[in-house]
């Protein structure tokens, strides 16, 4: 006998706020507006106002947020970014996108963060 325990219940949290899920999506189909539009204006101003921001850009997944972040910092050709070892393709990949390179490194056992 096998037991499954989902990694994350996220049809359990669905049905707790289903109408108002369906009511948005909705929405959004109806409208047409499936990238930019006012659902993401009004998303990015909640969420700059949540982190105390000036402002938010929504951007389409995390490697364009990665991407963007190391180019605000001035990362590019010649310089080298430390990431963990253990990570999915879009954290190096960002990197890459800039110019510089990736330098990998393990993390602590203990605390699964990088070992300096």
């Amino acid at each position: 006998m096998t037991n499954k325990i989902p990694l994350v219940g996220l049809f359990d949290q669905y049905q707790v706020i289903k109408p108002e899920i369906d009511a948005a999506i909705q929405n959004i189909i109806t409208n047409s507006s499936f990238i930019g539009g006012a659902e993401v204006r009004g998303f990015e101003n909640e969420f700059a106002a949540y982190c105390e921001a000036k402002a938010c850009v929504g951007v389409g997944n995390g490697t364009d947020a990665l991407y963007l972040t190391l180019r605000a910092l001035g990362i590019g050709p010649g310089d080298e970014v430390i990431t963990v070892a253990h990570t999915f393709i879009a954290t190096s990949e960002g990197i890459s996108m800039t110019g510089a390179t990736p330098i990998f490194i393990d993390v602590l056992d203990d605390k699964m963060l990088m070992d300096p």
